[in-house]
């Protein structure tokens, strides 16, 4: 017995509502009652793709329907590519009629895509129609390729109930973008991606703002100003970021910034983060340690996972309360590492009450002599001070296996690794034979300072089916295969200071 079938259309369509536009379509071969439940679903997702003729006439044809039996439509997605000749302008005056009567229809939710190119097959921008902003009870509204101008804000906006708005690869100006967070103060979610002319977002007003992100481009510099205190997630890409002198963040949860230069390193050091559990700064300029003003305070007593990921060494500090949390460092070595070293272990020092990954992709040649003496009287003020080296539970060398000893030798004189990973299992052999071996000169000078207290050394290889790692030894590594992934690593046992 067909006992779905049996069901009310109200729970038909809403079973519909969660399938996509061509499955919705299938279903009208199942039975005589599933036969036109598709063409009153509360949503449409209709795209130029899945239309290969008379898609202007079929999307106007549904529209008329819905329209005629006042059907309410909650969700509008539409997607189609334009040309600009004589015959696609009628597809603009299309759209425009067919947003007023969405608007009219009652749509909370609504995304227009549109990829539209000139003769020459270059981006061309349509204006996007005002009748968007006159949609009352719009509450979701997602725009993609179009421009935005004066027209498009030239009446009041009545999508005062909007809670998220999605900008992306749009054209709009400082100005019309105020005008638009002004009138919809009760936005909760706000993402902009690769708008071009926007230059300054300040969004002081939005008082129920919860997710902002934006993402733009290296040649797309735009400076932002965001401080509602209802924010829980920040996510930054390429823009200059300014953070209020003294600011409380008590709901931000996350903050993720990746390539943003901070305007006022004091400001953001003066902010407070009770509530941050997640911090990633990617790729930021300024961090740079040997400049004094760039010190970065960071008052987040309850952090679980910081990342950073750099050309330079940061100079970092924290307040925090929290007992255990992680710390994940990925440096690119580009320079000689003798003052890189000095600066590392600075680094290292501060986050010693986190349990630390260190990943380092080391490409440039190193001179081993240049950084004896340096590290030599680091090691030395450690001991002489009785300073227990820093603890890395993880370490990870990417680059040409020639430079290992030296670049080891540095490592391993201001910090414990319990394990060195990222190893292809074909070299875990002369790893091996340049953890162990003896040095002359210099470097075997400095290799006693950290040699005496490395007790055991082991080698370890993934299994991926029980995602355990085991101990194993060089006769017991499997032929080589080229399609095989197998990770190998080296377990440290160090002795206890």
């Amino acid at each position: 017995m067909d006992r779905i079938s049996e069901l009310s259309d109200d729970i038909l369509q809403r079973i519909l509502y969660l399938l996509s536009q061509e499955d919705a379509v299938r279903t009208s071969v199942l039975s005589k009652s599933w036969r036109d439940i598709w063409c009153t679903r509360p949503n449409l997702d209709l795209s130029d793709t899945n239309f290969k003729q008379e898609f202007l006439s079929t999307v106007d044809k549904t529209l008329q329907r819905y329209c005629d039996r006042r059907i309410c439509l909650e969700k509008f997605q539409l997607s189609m590519s334009l040309y600009y000749s004589h015959s696609d302008l009628k597809s603009v005056w299309f759209l425009e009629k067919w947003i007023r009567a969405l608007t009219n229809m009652g749509v909370k939710e609504f995304r227009l895509s549109i990829y539209s190119k000139d003769s020459r097959r270059r981006t061309r921008r349509v204006k996007l129609p005002f009748v968007v902003f006159e949609a009352e009870c719009l509450q979701d509204l997602h725009v993609e390729g179009f421009m935005f101008d004066q027209t498009t804000i030239e009446r009041n906006i009545l999508s005062k109930h909007m809670k998220k708005l999605h900008l992306e690869k749009v054209s709009i100006e400082d100005k019309i973008f105020e005008k638009i967070i002004t009138s919809c103060p009760l936005i909760e979610t706000m993402s902009l991606e690769s708008c071009k002319k926007l230059r300054n977002i300040k969004a002081y007003n939005l008082r129920h703002l919860k997710e902002f992100s934006f993402s733009s481009s290296s040649d797309e510099q735009c400076r932002i100003e965001i401080y509602p205190a209802s924010l829980e997630t920040i996510n930054i890409e390429y823009a200059d970021v300014s953070f209020p002198k003294g600011a409380e963040f008590h709901s931000l949860n996350s903050l993720f910034m990746n390539r943003v230069m901070l305007s006022s390193f004091d400001h953001f050091s003066s902010c407070k983060f009770p509530s941050l559990d997640n911090l990633a700064i990617l790729y930021c300029d300024g961090l740079d340690e040997s400049i004094e003003e760039s010190h970065l305070f960071i008052d987040a007593p309850n952090i679980n996972t910081f990342g950073y990921y750099g050309l330079l060494i940061p100079s970092f500090s924290f307040a925090t309360t929290s007992r255990e949390w992680s710390s994940t460092l990925f440096l690119l070595l580009t320079d000689d590492p003798s003052l890189w070293l000095l600066q590392l272990h600075k680094l290292l020092e501060l986050l010693s009450r986190s349990e630390i990954s260190l990943s380092i992709c080391q490409s440039v040649r190193i001179n081993a002599e240049d950084i004896f003496q340096e590290n030599h009287d680091l090691v030395q003020d450690i001991k002489d001070e009785n300073k227990p080296a820093v603890v890395v539970e993880e370490l990870k060398l990417q680059g040409d296996l020639s430079y290992f000893s030296p670049l080891t030798n540095g490592l391993f004189s201001i910090c414990r690794p319990r394990t060195i990973g990222d190893i292809n299992y074909t070299d875990s052999e002369s790893v091996l034979k340049n953890l162990m071996k003896r040095e002359g000169g210099n470097q075997d000078e400095l290799r006693q300072l950290w040699l005496p207290d490395l007790e055991e050394v082991s080698l370890e290889i993934y299994d991926r089916n029980r995602r355990e790692w085991d101990p194993t030894s060089l006769s017991d590594l499997p032929d080589y295969e080229e399609e095989k992934r197998i990770s190998t690593r080296f377990a440290l046992k160090w002795r206890e200071n």
